[in-house]
């Protein structure tokens, strides 16, 4: 743990303020998580303002600045207001800078950072919003990315939404196969009518496992979320063992099968061992699946409460972040989306 991040950091929730309705339902999570945790509240809004190097110019820069920024500051007063009135301490401020530079230096004292998804794109290939990227990939502390809001078409039955496919909403999803579980937890919630049960995570909080040390950081970030908001935890790592199109010897592979699978299996029994050592009264399991870890991750937002990912290649999913797995699940993402910092300090 970096000690001096814990001498400065506080507990507070630090939410990224736009104006849009993205961000308001960004606000409403975190005001429900500070509301839990007893936490303050820390709203930021940015502007940015073109430089005129002529004399009108630098008036009219002003003038425009200070448009800019009151625009920035309205929501914020009312989300703060709207926090106090909850019996939440909330402050709030404004920056001329991008806001993906004013949260990932704000995130150096908060304990969690919440921001809407937005700026998805098909044809440029691009899903994710600038800023929640940016914290996902800078941030000091965890950071929550929340999708846009879903709304069934079926009020008489449990729905789950669809990914945000980059090949449109009618693309395939990508083959997965459960091969191992543990026990689950009983009782559990309701499945969700349009999800195969393999793929069916009943509003638990999902966290993706590699092997790894940092791993147990992230399954214990993730078991805090969790039991915060009482919801069962798995522990889910996956990895594609039909080895036929892409290993240079097959065969080879095929024997080793075995021994890959009881890896990661006995990887996720020990985590969840630690984790129930930690969190007796969380219930926790696992699962493992024969799949590419983007596409496992990324149909289990359809159905989970919360998937949780760790950072920059170490624990979570190789590769992340911004690699390719962690890239594809946020992008393609349907639920809120736990983002763990694994080489800087955590919750």
């Amino acid at each position: 743990m970096n000690d001096m991040r814990e001498s400065t950091v506080r507990d507070q929730v630090l939410v990224g303020v736009d104006g849009s309705a993205n961000s308001a339902r960004a606000f409403e999570v975190a005001l429900a998580i500070a509301k839990r945790q007893g936490w303050s509240m820390r709203l930021v809004g940015c502007y940015s303002v073109t430089f005129a190097d002529h004399e009108s110019g630098l008036t009219v820069s002003e003038n425009f600045r200070r448009a800019m920024e009151s625009n920035a500051r309205h929501p914020l007063e009312a989300f703060a207001e709207q926090a106090k009135a909850d019996g939440i301490e909330a402050s709030f401020a404004t920056y001329d800078e991008h806001a993906a530079d004013a949260l990932v230096r704000e995130s150096a004292t908060a304990r969690l950072a919440v921001v809407g998804k937005r700026g998805r794109n098909r044809f440029a290939g691009r899903f994710l919003g600038s800023v929640s990227a940016a914290l996902a990939a800078h941030g000091h502390c965890p950071a929550l990315i929340i999708p846009e809001r879903w709304e069934t078409p079926d009020a008489s039955r449990i729905f789950a939404p669809g990914q945000d496919q980059p090949g449109g909403e009618h693309a395939a999803t990508e083959p997965t196969e459960l091969l191992s579980e543990s026990t689950p937890p009983k009782p559990r919630r309701k499945a969700f009518h349009n999800v195969a049960d393999q793929m069916n995570f009943r509003q638990e909080i999902v966290v993706g496992i590699d092997l790894g040390e940092p791993s147990r950081r992230i399954a214990l970030a993730a078991a805090r979320f969790a039991e915060m908001f009482g919801r069962s935890l798995t522990l889910v790592s996956a990895t594609p063992l039909n080895a036929d199109a892409w290993y240079p010897n097959p065969v080879e592979h095929n024997i080793d099968i075995p021994s890959i699978r009881s890896r990661y299996t006995d990887h996720l029994s020990t985590l969840v061992t630690i984790v129930k050592d930690r969190h007796p009264d969380l219930d926790v399991h696992w699962r493992f699946y024969d799949g590419t870890p983007a596409g496992v991750l990324s149909e289990a937002t359809r159905s989970a409460s919360v998937v949780a990912l760790g950072t920059r290649g170490h624990g979570g999913f190789t590769g992340l972040l911004m690699g390719s797995v962690s890239q594809s699940v946020l992008n393609r993402s349907a639920s809120p989306v736990l983002v763990v910092p694994t080489l800087k300090n955590t919750v």
